[in-house]
């Protein structure tokens, strides 16, 4: 009996031998295209995208927008939303014209205070942002956010208190503080800009950033904390000393 086993697993294994080397050609071999299905080929991708953007379209304009707009307190013309924003809490939102939020983002609101987020004209939001709102937010005109950044006005909850879990010590007045972006400026993907921060008009933020302190305006910064490495206005040059004719 255990030579018919032994006998029955060799089969098996010397099949496997035979099959795995065919069996790795055919799942990662692909149809190439010639000469005669090129353009069939070429039609099918045309037809693809075709699709594909019209049911972008229809998504956008026909439900992700309207139903965006319908949470909104004011907004303005030429607003594009692609994904139904992932929202919590009854959040005041305001918004100007020209806006496209792109992707999928999210909007928390402190239930127990008055939450409000503003956004001013010609604002760009990348996937996978999210607003953290206590009290308030602003963004000014002209800003673009990259993707994957969270700006909150709150740390979310008060000190840790280990008697209790995080939801039942929420933020007192002194873990919340308004968060002001100002126009112009442009923060790249992954940053993280935390309560009680300015960011000074034209400032670029480095991805990564992590944002804890006022920025002054026509500012460089990157780091952890962010730091200023650059200042993109120039110094007034010192008077050059004039030699006096003897």
């Amino acid at each position: 009996m255990a030579d018919e086993k032994k006998g029955s697993f060799g089969f098996l294994e010397e099949l496997k031998k035979q099959v795995m080397p065919v069996a790795k050609r055919v799942l990662f071999e692909a149809v190439r295209p010639n000469v005669v299905t090129r353009v069939g080929y070429s039609a099918a991708f045309e037809a693809h995208w075709s699709a594909r953007e019209a049911f972008e379209w229809a998504h956008r304009s026909l439900v992700a927008t309207p139903i965006f707009l319908s949470r909104c307190a004011k907004y303005g013309e030429r607003i594009t939303v692609d994904r139904i924003p992932y929202m919590n809490g009854d959040v005041h939102i305001e918004l100007g014209n020209d806006i496209r939020f792109s992707g999928l983002q999210g909007i928390s609101g402190n239930m127990r205070r008055s939450p409000r987020l503003t956004i001013g004209n010609g604002v760009f939001v990348a996937h996978g942002c999210h607003f953290q709102v206590a009290e308030s937010i602003s963004i000014g005109n002209f800003v673009s956010i990259g993707a994957m950044t969270y700006i909150a006005d709150t740390e979310g909850h008060s000190h840790y208190n280990p008697q209790k879990p995080i939801w039942e010590v929420p933020a007192s007045d002194d873990d919340i503080a308004p968060v002001v972006i100002e126009d112009g400026v442009q923060i790249s993907r992954n940053c993280m800009i935390l309560k009680g921060v300015r960011i000074g008009a034209r400032s670029v933020i480095g991805a990564g950033s992590i944002v804890r302190s006022n920025i002054p305006p026509d500012s460089i910064v990157m780091g952890n904390p962010a730091r200023v490495v650059k200042r993109m206005v120039t110094e007034p040059e010192a008077p050059k000393p004039t030699l006096s004719a003897e």
